[in-house]
């Protein structure tokens, strides 16, 4: 289910790239229209190749979890050879898949640099960076700037449903990925919490709006799933969390500082000290939940 939706959203994001050229309009820089395109293109492939490595980066998680599995029905201690392997893959895979989303949200900066202030294209081209930044492990600053593109669109609504209710399911699935990696690194309830109700929120507003808006069953019913699953990761003790896979577009650790939180360090890979770089909808987010 999630990897449809996923496909569906990657094709939405193509649209820009045919509409560029006709929104820059007559008189207008044509090489720099033209770099816009290219430079679009380049963000969608980029974005494509980051899907997969993101994909890889899981299957190791995965694959963690499943030797930790089996080394406890063997009563082989935790720290055993295949563990240990385990880990290091995961942790390689982690930061190629860091790598790659800090590319793809780079590259749509470049076009945002590159368009007319008031190109319609923009909302769009924001919203692909900011889902970028989130898993690349910059979840702060890529909820932020989804929160500030979902007042916005809020407030025009013309023509924006589409964008605003895939921006609030971004920011709901940030939200939840900052609470979930926050609780696993121990952070205090108080901070975590926080994170999770607005999550929580979000998922809620997400199931009203559909089912005022005469949506299929499953697309609110997979809302409301969304929403007890933030209030499973609020109830659950943390050693049933740490049991359960993470969700499959969430990063392994979060870099930068919350705000509200300036002068603390992000929050590393559960069970290490963050170093200076840090780690690394109806519908579920992956697996993990």
């Amino acid at each position: 289910m999630s990897g449809r939706k996923g496909i569906g959203w990657t094709i939405w994001a193509l649209i820009p790239v045919l509409v560029l050229a006709f929104h820059f309009g007559p008189g207008q820089d044509l090489e720099r229209r033209d770099l816009a395109v290219r430079r679009h293109r380049d963000a969608i492939a980029l974005e494509l190749q980051a899907t997969g490595i993101q994909a890889e980066a899981h299957a190791s998680h995965l694959a963690v979890i499943e030797a930790r599995r089996r080394a406890l029905l063997a009563g082989v201690p935790g720290g055993s050879p295949e563990i240990e392997t385990a880990l290091e893959r995961e942790r390689l895979a982690y930061e190629r898949a860091e790598t790659a989303w800090e590319q793809v949200a780079d590259a749509y900066g470049d076009v945002s640099d590159l368009l007319p202030e008031d190109a319609d294209e923009i909302p769009r081209v924001r919203w692909s960076k900011a889902r970028a930044q989130v898993r690349s492990g910059e979840i702060w600053a890529g909820a932020g700037e989804l929160e500030a593109l979902l007042q916005e669109l809020d407030a025009t609504q013309v023509g924006q449903g589409p964008l605003i209710r895939a921006t609030r399911e971004e920011l709901a699935g940030a939200r939840y990925y900052g609470a979930r990696l926050m609780r696993l690194a121990g952070e205090p309830a108080k901070e975590w919490r926080a994170e999770s109700m607005r999550a929580r929120q979000q998922y809620r507003l997400l199931a009203e709006q559909a089912a005022s808006d005469g949506s299929a069953v499953e697309v609110v019913r997979g809302y409301e799933d969304n929403v007890e699953r933030v209030i499973d990761l609020e109830q659950m003790d943390r050693s049933e969390i740490e049991g359960r896979p993470l969700p499959s577009e969430s990063p392994r650790g979060v870099r930068g500082g919350r705000p509200g939180n300036q002068g603390r360090p992000g929050v590393g890979r559960p069970g290490n000290r963050p170093d200076s770089r840090g780690a690394g909808t109806g519908r579920p987010i992956g697996d993990g939940w």
